[in-house]
This record gives structure tokens, C-alpha cells and sequence, in this order.
């Protein structure tokens, strides 16, 4: 996919309209069953014109795309952002239209000359057991939970987003060793992975030893070829002008030491984001007044960040193949 200009790009997905987005949310496989509850209203972003046609899947036709990353990294929050990037084109539609809740989020943010403190919320937070915001430190996340995304394609396939808890718990590695083993019980309930998906911030000067270790444990577990459908995304990344920053040298040089070969790291497995926009929607929604200058850099925030979800729905849909998860 060749991206000519932010501004062209904008001009192209501003005025594309597309058919309602609708998720399905699991606990576990065996609710595959259950009814999709429709995300309304519908926006306006273009998914239509992606290519699903890839593969065949004759038990499930369902792109399963796994999520890890470090507690704190902001997994739930890149989530609940990516089905609203998926949502509204712009910003404007997001803030006049219905946002996506997805996975109750809180957090803080300062205000005003005497930096005020507000703590924010999006969701029902007292009413979801899976998410735990009361130990900072401890993955948030408790249990694997799937999202299942309608791309309405003409193939009729689903994309499922499937959250796990966070490692490099402040518990321990025992207490990462036993949510590894929980992510692959759970995924032993699948056929078939599309993608792998590591979430980094950029700008790290070292990363935490387990991502080391999850990289080992998963591959030695998973069929090989998996490997290559490793994908890299990156959250709060306006600040290094929408790359991997200083995280890029650093997973290269971790990607090179591993016993595993064959991992890419490359442009068009790599997708960056910044989720302040979500933020500033949701800061919105609590009453939080932001400055004309800050809705700005807000606007082309979710901009740059809806292209990249675009992309990384397209890269998934026509240049990688479904795997085997378990090893032959």
C-alpha cells in the first residue's frame, strides 16, 4: 500500500462511507455461539475495499490476531482506540458520534497552570471483572478475552483481537510464567493464528528480559512458521514522529540474539500509533476542556493513527497466511 500524503489520504477517507462495525466479546472459545452485539452508530471509515480472499479456512474463517505486551504498555486502551479508529475517519465524527466502548479504561491527566489532577473513566469499570485497576504494577488484564471485529467483507470473515494479560508483572515471573501458560491453554482452542502482535512504546532504553523469554516460550510451543506473522505496533509514537523511536535498535538487536530466525522487523510489519486522541475523547466525555492548539495536534493524532489501522488490516488480509498454532 502506497500512502502519497496525509492530506490526500485524509481527503480519501473523509468521504468514503462504510456499513456499521459490529464486535462479538468471548471469555473463552465456547462462546463462539453467543450473539454479536452491534457498536453503533456505524462511522465512516472504508474497510470495504480490503482483500480477504488469502487463504482458506475451511473449520473457522475468522482472522485471530494475538495481543502481548508488557503490563502498562496500554494494550486494553490500544483496543478500545483501534475499534474507534475503525469507527469514525476523523476526530469530529468521533466526537459527535457514539465511541466505542469496548474495555473500561481510567486513568489520570493534569490540567490548567497548577496541573489539577482528574481521574477520567470510559466504560463501566465496576461492572467488569476482568480488568483490575486497584494494583498498580499487576497486569490489569486478568484473563484472555477475545473482540470479534465485522469487517463486513463479502467473504463474511471476522477479525478477532485477542487481549492477555501483561507481562513483566510486579508479582514476578512465576506470576508471568502462569499467564503465559493461561494464553496457550486458551489459544490451544483455536485452529489457526494470522498474526502475532507485540505492543511496544517507543523511546525504550532497554526492554523488560520476559519479552526475551515470551518470544521463547511462544515459539517453542507454536508452529514455526508463525514466526513470520510477527507484527510490531507502537503506541504513543507522535513523539518519535510515528516510528519506533530508540525501541527500533534495541528490538532489532533482542530479534538478532534469539535462537529463533526469521522474525521480521521491517516497514511493512510495523505499525505505529498514538492513542492521545482516544484520550482526548475520553477526557472530553468526563468534561476535561482542551485548547484549540491541543484539538489540533489531537486531530492529526487520530488521523496518522487511522491510516496505520487501515494498513495493518490490510497487510494482515493479503500478505500473511493463517498458521497452525500447535506444532506438527
Amino acid at each position: 500500500m502506497v500512502l502519497s500524503s496525509v492530506k490526500d489520504i485524509y481527503e480519501d477517507i473523509t468521504h468514503q462511507p462504510s456499513p456499521p462495525l459490529t464486535t462479538t466479546i468471548e471469555t473463552s472459545p465456547s462462546s463462539f455461539t453467543q450473539p454479536e452485539v452491534p457498536i453503533l452508530p456505524s462511522g465512516d471509515t472504508d474497510i470495504s475495499s480490503v482483500t480477504l480472499a488469502v487463504t482458506s479456512m475451511a473449520i473457522d474463517d475468522t482472522i485471530n490476531i494475538l495481543l502481548l505486551g508488557e503490563t502498562g504498555v496500554g494494550k486494553s486502551t490500544f483496543i478500545n482506540a483501534f475499534a474507534n479508529y475503525l469507527t469514525f475517519n476523523t476526530l469530529e465524527e468521533a466526537e459527535i458520534g457514539q465511541r466505542v466502548v469496548l474495555i473500561p479504561v481510567s486513568f489520570m491527566i493534569t490540567m490548567g497552570d497548577n496541573f489539577e489532577e482528574h481521574i477520567v473513566k470510559f466504560g463501566d469499570i465496576d461492572d467488569l471483572n476482568n480488568e483490575d485497576f486497584n494494583h498498580p504494577g499487576q497486569s490489569v488484564t486478568q484473563h484472555c478475552k477475545s473482540y470479534i471485529f465485522n469487517l463486513n467483507d463479502s467473504d463474511r470473515r471476522k477479525l478477532r483481537i485477542i487481549d492477555t494479560p501483561g507481562f513483566g508483572d510486579t508479582r514476578g515471573i512465576e506470576q508471568d510464567d502462569r499467564n503465559m501458560e493461561h494464553i496457550l491453554e486458551y489459544l490451544s482452542n483455536f485452529t489457526h493464528l494470522n498474526a502475532i502482535c507485540f505492543l511496544f512504546k517507543p523511546n525504550e532504553s532497554k526492554l523488560n528480559i520476559y519479552y526475551r523469554l515470551c518470544f521463547t516460550r511462544l515459539f517453542s510451543l507454536l508452529h514455526q512458521n508463525n514466526v513470520n506473522n510477527v507484527i510490531f505496533c507502537f503506541t504513543n509514537s507522535r513523539s518519535t514522529f510515528y516510528t519506533p523511536g530508540d525501541s527500533g535498535p534495541i528490538l532489532k538487536r533482542m530479534l538478532t540474539s534469539l535462537s529463533i530466525s526469521g522474525v521480521p522487523f521491517n516497514k511493512k510489519n510495523t505499525f505505529c500509533f498514538d492513542s492521545e486522541s482516544f484520550r482526548y475523547l475520553v477526557a472530553l466525555q468526563n468534561g476535561i476542556q482542551f485548547s484549540d492548539l491541543d484539538k489540533q495536534e489531537y486531530v492529526m493524532s487520530w488521523i496518522k493513527s487511522v491510516i496505520d489501522a487501515k494498513r495493518l488490516i490490510q497487510y494482515i488480509c493479503k500478505e500473511l497466511t493463517d498458521r497452525c498454532i500447535q506444532q506438527e
